[in-house]
């Protein structure tokens, strides 16, 4: 039996086995989830490498990202994630599921493995409703030092299948006693959001709530960081196409008396919202977004919300880290 028979099989089997994306739409129906959450001198490292856009990856074609990365002497490697950010996903024109190996250059002989994907589609009837999402892998440990590899995709479904990739991006945590002492949560995900086909800006809302209670220590900052394919970008409008909502209280639920009360004792209550968010890179047409949020934040489960508003996007990673003053942990 030919390679490519072997590979047609499998994707019948696998489309036959696949998890159900039923009830997946352009509304915030797919919100991202907590993969790690924990305190100490951490810090984050996000790279997304060469990486560039190419649309439609056939069979048996291969895509590779090179990764360099500087770690200090003294890290203490406690997360790391190579993500896969893809889109369009189809075979013969039909929503499929797109499959892959993926190798590392200090180990090309073993495929690497797929810990979690996350799909998404627009959950219209009619043609073009192909799967878009994320995949994370876990890979060979990072080191203190000089970390430079290659990552190597295989796109290894059958003839006539294709996919979009914007690109690859390696995060780790590392614990290091020259770093300031933090709280980091980490969340992925593949959450399409496009307030378009019926879908309202508040429908394509999508929500995430960092659980947890802050320490009673003084906040030094807090930094949120997201990442969205195709964020940042609109044909349709070209402001407000978009928002970040933290902390958001909704005032016309609020009585008036109590707003003039809490606008006095609490300057920043009512919490805070940014539009036009996530800075393009055009090379993988993907929207970045870091922003300040100290001023926003709560003692405990700090509400974020992004809303589409004519931009479309996949949501796919939020990382916030809130550094506390002091070295004391």
């Amino acid at each position: 039996m030919s390679s490519h028979s072997r590979r047609l099989i499998l994707a019948v089997l696998c489309m036959g086995m696949i998890i159900s994306t039923a009830g997946a739409t352009y509304a915030g129906d797919r919100p991202l989830v907590d993969v790690y959450h924990d305190e100490g001198h951490l810090q984050y490292l996000y790279t997304i490498g060469d990486s560039i856009y190419r649309g439609g990856i056939g069979s048996d074609e291969t895509y590779t990202v090179s990764f360099s990365l500087d770690l200090p002497p003294g890290a203490d490697i406690r997360f790391q994630r190579l993500y896969l950010y893809w889109a369009w996903s189809n075979f013969n024109q039909k929503p499929f599921y797109p499959l892959y190996n993926l190798s590392d250059s200090r180990d090309p002989f073993s495929d690497l493995e797929r810990s979690a994907r996350y799909v998404d589609s627009k959950g219209v009837v009619g043609t073009y409703d192909f799967y878009s999402g994320t995949d994370s892998y876990l890979f060979p440990p990072l080191h203190p030092g000089e970390n430079n590899f290659t990552i190597t995709l295989l796109q290894s479904g059958p003839p006539e299948s294709s996919v979009a990739i914007f690109g690859m991006a390696v995060l780790v945590i590392y614990e290091d006693a020259g770093e300031p002492r933090q709280l980091i949560w980490v969340k992925e995900g593949c959450d399409i959001l496009f307030s378009s086909f019926g879908i309202s800006p508040d429908m394509a809302s999508s929500e995430m709530i960092f659980e947890g209670t802050l320490p009673s220590d003084e906040i030094a900052g807090a930094e949120l960081f997201l990442v969205a394919p195709s964020g940042g970008y609109s044909r349709d409008r070209d402001f407000e196409i978009n928002s970040l909502r933290v902390n958001r209280v909704d005032e016309e639920r609020t009585p008036l008396l109590m707003r003039t009360i809490f606008s006095l004792l609490f300057p920043n209550y009512q919490g805070k919202e940014w539009f036009d968010i996530f800075v393009l890179d055009s090379p993988t047409q993907m929207g970045f977004e870091k922003r300040e949020i100290k001023p926003y934040l709560r003692r405990e489960n700090n509400r974020v919300v992004v809303r589409d508003q004519g931009d479309y996007l996949q949501l796919t990673n939020a990382i916030l880290a809130v550094q506390i003053a002091g070295d004391e942990i």
